[in-house]
């Protein structure tokens, strides 16, 4: 897998070489839409990064997966091809296993428990490690919201309505583990397959974000949707060592200081559109229900061997850290 990656960056990196136009300044890449908050949030890092550095660094956003899916763009980046990506952390387990934290599952409560998380020393020693195994540099943890599932087989208010459902995760071992311990039948597969596999009924569900949800238009495919918020998965904005370790300090700090504000930036946003987004979702047809606190301790409960096995192989010192973070937040 590893191999094919870096070929394809090696081809990548070629064709964008190929392409004086979009060489000139350093290219920023992402898969979703330019309305999402992703999207607008690059292109406001992009602005706030020229404003600090006085105009010496203009970079150029392309979405949509123009430069390639998350994987290959995380192969390139690593290469030094591409400046500058946006992608979520799950891709990163394969280089820094400890970043499975964010995805085990019914571990962050609200979003205070997950910047907490972010923002502090775990989010650090995370960023430490990438640089250090793979030479990519993390600039900012992004929102990309808690996971939810949604299906066209029956409304999932319990552990045990999800019995036998067929469900649409992340090729993840973490993922697989969770949806096994939660009785459903977890398929693996890539994101680009997703849409057109519920819509022929080879997979009955799949379990993303809101805004993923929306722009995917799962609402044609899927009928019932479960607030279950079992996962909260970051998107991080990742620059390669071959582009940053170029700029002088001055524009170093220029580029670290419009990260954060981004960081604000999309967050706020992202999170804003999530609420907004659940109405919408209803407007589509969806039938939307919250299992009860009894029912997310069920699930949570069942899921308890999985996260205890990965905490074990994330690091249990590590875990604590940011237990301790979330503790330190929550409310009373």
């Amino acid at each position: 897998m590893k191999k094919v990656l870096f070929l394809t960056a090696a081809l990548l990196g070629g064709l964008l070489a190929a392409a004086p136009a979009m060489a000139q300044n350093p290219r920023l890449g992402y898969v979703p839409t330019e309305d999402h908050p992703v999207g607008q949030a690059s292109r406001y890092f992009a602005k706030l990064v020229e404003e600090k550095t006085g105009g010496r660094i203009k970079i150029d956003t392309f979405g949509n997966g123009v430069l390639g899916s998350e994987p290959e763009m995380q192969a390139s980046v690593q290469a030094g091809f591409i400046d500058i990506m946006v992608g979520p952390t799950p891709n990163l387990v394969g280089v820094v296993p400890q970043f499975m934290i964010y995805d085990l599952p019914f571990f962050y409560k609200d979003f205070a428990a997950v910047d907490a998380v972010m923002d502090g020393a775990v989010g650090e020693q995370l960023f430490a490690q990438l640089k250090e195994k793979t030479g990519i540099v993390g600039l900012a943890w992004w929102d990309n919201g808690f996971r939810h599932m949604t299906n066209k087989v029956r409304p999932v208010n319990t552990v045990d309505d999800m019995a036998g459902i067929n469900i649409r995760v992340i090729p993840n071992p973490l993922f697989i583990a969770t949806w096994t311990a939660l009785g459903t039948n977890p398929t693996p597969l890539p994101w680009p397959e997703l849409y057109s596999a519920l819509e022929n009924g080879a997979v009955d569900a799949q379990e993303t974000p809101y805004a993923l949800i929306y722009t995917a238009r799962f609402y044609e495919v899927q009928k019932y949707l479960t607030k279950t918020g079992h996962v909260y998965t970051p998107f991080v904005l990742l620059a390669s060592q071959k582009w940053f370790g170029s700029l002088s300090e001055e524009d170093k700090a220029a580029v670290m200081k419009a990260a954060k504000e981004s960081a604000a930036f999309q967050r706020d946003l992202s999170r804003k559109e999530a609420g907004k987004l659940e109405a919408e979702l209803a407007a589509k047809g969806f039938e939307i229900s919250q299992p009860t606190p009894e029912a997310l301790a069920a699930m949570t409960e069942r899921v308890a061997p999985v996260v205890k096995e990965y905490s074990e192989k994330i690091g249990v010192d590590l875990v604590e850290q940011a237990r301790a973070a979330m503790a330190a937040v929550a409310k009373p």
